[in-house]
C-alpha cells in the first residue's frame, strides 16, 4: 500500500494464499464446549442471582432519569438541542476514545505539540490537558503479513494479544483528555500513532475529525474551525419530538430485561471458568492497501452493493460460519450531523467536531444475503434522512438515558439505552466512517479503531485504503481471527467481481460526491 505520493514506500499487495500464517489452535466456542455444558447449571444459577437485584435496581433508576430529564429539559430535541447533553463533556480520567494510526515518516515533535494544543484550545481544552508523549522505541518494520494484524507495527513493549487500548488505558495521565502517544521510527519505515480522544464529548467520526485536523495543521495547511455545535434544525426537531414518552416508559421493562439478560449471560458465558475464553478486549486487523481498496469497492459495484453491505454481509456469515451463532441485529453507528444539525453553507462537508451519534438497529434476517445486506444499508440511509422509527427510538433512547453523550458510551449501560439492543448481547456494533482523507503528505496509511463488545466491526476508507479492525470482548483472540480470516474470504470473493470501466475509476469514490450526484438529481426532477 503506498502512501499517497511518489516517494512513500509500497507495503506489498497481500495475495490470497500467499501468505503462511502459523497454525492456529483449535477454536473453542463459549457455550458449545463440553466445558461449557458441564457448567450450564451452575451458570443457570449465577445468572438468576445476578439477574434480579440489578433489574430492580436499574429500572426504578431508569424511569427517574427519564422522568428527571423530561421534567427539567423537556423533549427529545431540547436535551440534544446540540447533539449532546451535557455539551462539550471532556472528563479527564472519562471514557476515551482509542485508535491506531500508522505513517511511514517521523513526526517532528514541536511541530506536533503546536498543532495539537492549538486544535484542542477550540474546544475548551487546556494546553495543561493535552498529552504529548514522544516514546523512545521504534516500531517493528514492515511485514507482508500487515494486512493480517494490528500487532506487527507495534513497539515489543506491547505484546501480541494485548491491545494498545490496554496501552492507553495504563498510560494515558489522569488528567489528560486528550493523549497521543507516538513511536517514531526512521524516514521510510513505519511510525505508530496511539491516539486518545474525548469518548465523552466528541462521537467517534468526530474524533478522527479532531485527528485530521490536527494532521493538517502540522503539514501548514489552512485551518479549519471544527467546533461549531451548531443547533438543530427545526423542521428536524419537530420529527424527533413525535414520539410518545409514555410509551418509551413502558418499553423500559422489557428492554431493561433483554438487554441486561442477554448481557449477563454472554459475560458468564465468556468466563475461563464456564468454559469460555475469558473476557476482555481482543482485536485484530484487515488493513487493505490502495489496490485492494478499489478492487472491493468495484466488486461490490458489479453486484450491486456498497462496501458496508459487504462488510454486514461477510459479519453475519462469520458468526454464523465460526461462532454457529447468528447476531439478531447490527447496531448501525451514525452522525446526524449533516442531514439534520447543519450549518449555513456547510455543505456536504463533514469535518466538524461534537456529538451527534445515534444508532438505529438493523435487524437480521434468515437469509442475510448481499442483496439483503444492501437493502439494509438503504433502509438505513432513508431512517437517517427521514428519522425512521429506528431512528426515534435511538435519538430518544440517548436523550432520555443515564449518559446522553459520547463515541457510544450511551449505549452500554444495560436497559438503560432503551432500545431493543444491547451491544454485549447478540448485536453486531457496525461502524463505517465512509471515505476520508488525511492530508497526503503526512504518510498516513492507515486509522485503526474499534468497540470490542459482542463484535466489534469497525472501518473507514482514508487515503485510499480500507482499514479496518474486529473485535470482540467475549470470545478470545483466536475466534476473533477466525471470524477476520472467514470476513477477508468472502470480501476477496466479492473483489473479484470487479470489471474495470471504460472511464477508469482509479479511487474510492467519496461520499460527499454520491451525496452531490443524488442532490443534483432531485433538483433536475
Amino acid at each position: 500500500m503506498s502512501s499517497g505520493d511518489d516517494e512513500s514506500p509500497a507495503m506489498p499487495l497481500i495475495e490470497p494464499g500467499s501468505v503462511v500464517l502459523d497454525e492456529k489452535p483449535r477454536l473453542s466456542i463459549p457455550g458449545r464446549n463440553a466445558h461449557s455444558i458441564v457448567m450450564l447449571p451452575i451458570r443457570l444459577v449465577l445468572w438468576a442471582v445476578a439477574f434480579v437485584p440489578l433489574y430492580l435496581l436499574l429500572l426504578p433508576v431508569a424511569w427517574l432519569r427519564a422522568l428527571y430529564l423530561r421534567a427539567v429539559k423537556g423533549r427529545p430535541s431540547q436535551i440534544l438541542a446540540q447533539g449532546t447533553y451535557p455539551l462539550r463533556n471532556h472528563s479527564p480520567g472519562g471514557m476515551n476514545y482509542n485508535s491506531q494510526l500508522l505513517f511511514d515518516r517521523p513526526f517532528d515533535e514541536k511541530k506536533l505539540r503546536a498543532a495539537l494544543v492549538s486544535t484542542a484550545g477550540e474546544d475548551n481544552i487546556a494546553e495543561h490537558e493535552v498529552e504529548l508523549d514522544m516514546i523512545d522505541e521504534e516500531p517493528q518494520d514492515w511485514s507482508p503479513t500487515a494486512a493480517f494484524t494490528m500487532h506487527y507495527y507495534l513497539p515489543k513493549s506491547i505484546p501480541v494479544g494485548s491491545s494498545p487500548m490496554f496501552y492507553m488505558m495504563k498510560n494515558v495521565s489522569k488528567t489528560a483528555k486528550v493523549s497521543w502517544k507516538v513511536f517514531n521510527g526512521k524516514p521510510g519505515k513505519p511510525t505508530v500513532l496511539l491516539y486518545s480522544g474525548s469518548g465523552n464529548g466528541w462521537d467517534g467520526s468526530s474524533n478522527y475529525n479532531f485527528m485530521r485536523e490536527v494532521i493538517q495543521r502540522y503539514c501548514g495547511r489552512k485551518e479549519t474551525k471544527v467546533f461549531a455545535y451548531p443547533t438543530i434544525d427545526p423542521e428536524s426537531a419537530k420529527l424527533f419530538d413525535r414520539g410518545s414518552f409514555l410509551y418509551y416508559l413502558l418499553r423500559q421493562p422489557y428492554n431493561l430485561a433483554r438487554a441486561l439478560g442477554g448481557s449477563l449471560w454472554v459475560l458468564i458465558r465468556a468466563a475461563k471458568w464456564s468454559g469460555g475464553n475469558g473476557i476482555g478486549p481482543k482485536i485484530t486487523a484487515l488493513n487493505f492497501n490502495v489496490e485492494e481498496s478499489l478492487q472491493l469497492y468495484k466488486g461490490c459495484k458489479a453486484l450491486g452493493a456498497t462496501p458496508f453491505a459487504a462488510f454486514t454481509h461477510a459479519a453475519v456469515k462469520a458468526c454464523r460460519e465460526v461462532l454457529h451463532e447468528s447476531p439478531s441485529v447490527i447496531l448501525q453507528q451514525a452522525s446526524l450531523q449533516t442531514r439534520h444539525y447543519p450549518l449555513p453553507g456547510q455543505g456536504d462537508d463533514r469535518d466538524l467536531v461534537g456529538d451527534w451519534l445515534v444508532a438505529p438497529v438493523q435487524y437480521v434476517a434468515r437469509d442475510y444475503s448481499l442483496a439483503a445486506a444492501q437493502r439494509g444499508a438503504d433502509e438505513l440511509r432513508a431512517e437517517l434522512n427521514d428519522v425512521g422509527p429506528r431512528t426515534l427510538r435511538s435519538f430518544m433512547a440517548k436523550a432520555y438515558g443515564l449518559i446522553n453523550s459520547g463515541a457510544a458510551g450511551f449505549e452500554i449501560i444495560p436497559g438503560t439505552f432503551n432500545d431493543d439492543v444491547h451491544p454485549l448481547s447478540k448485536a453486531i456494533f457496525m461502524n463505517n466512517y465512509g471515505v476520508r482523507t488525511v492530508a497526503p503528505e503526512s504518510g498516513c496509511l492507515a486509522w485503526n479503531w474499534n468497540a470490542p463488545m459482542w463484535f466489534g466491526v469497525n472501518t473507514i476508507n482514508v487515503n485510499g485504503r480500507t482499514t479496518t479492525l474486529f473485535g470482540s470482548s467475549l470470545w478470545g483472540l483466536p475466534l476473533v481471527e477466525a471470524m477476520r480470516d472467514n470476513i477477508e474470504a468472502t470480501l476477496r470473493e466479492i473483489m473479484t467481481h470487479a470489471v474495470d470501466e471504460k472511464a477508469g475509476v482509479k479511487a474510492v469514490p467519496a461520499h460527499s460526491a454520491e451525496r452531490h450526484a443524488r442532490s443534483a438529481a432531485k433538483k433536475s426532477e
